[in-house]
Formats: C-alpha cells, sequence, structure tokens
C-alpha cells in the first residue's frame, strides 16, 4: 500500500488476461464499499516495489 494506492501483482493466467482490469475493477469497487473511502487498485509488473 502507499496511501490510498494498493499496489496489485497479477501472477499466473492473469498477467495476460484481458479481463483482468475488470476483476481488478470489482475488487476496488469493493474495498471502497468496505472501508468507507476511496482506494485505487494498480496493477505492477513483476515484484511490488519496496
Amino acid at each position: 500500500m502507499e496511501g490510498k494506492r494498493v499496489l496489485v501483482r497479477l501472477s499466473g493466467a492473469c498477467v495476460m488476461c484481458k479481463l483482468a482490469s475488470m476483476t481488478l475493477e470489482g475488487i476496488q469497487s469493493r474495498m471502497v464499499e468496505e472501508l468507507g473511502e476511496f482506494v485505487r487498485l494498480v496493477p505492477v509488473m513483476g515484484g511490488v516495489p519496496a
């Protein structure tokens, strides 16, 4: 996490899936609903930066 950004590393078949962005949007919506505040899911390639 970086502030209101949640860095997400996709793996396996999700990396090249055309529906991965829809999956991330659904997860983001659910997180906003549960947390009661805006967060943004950001897909990252490879490892998550330290």
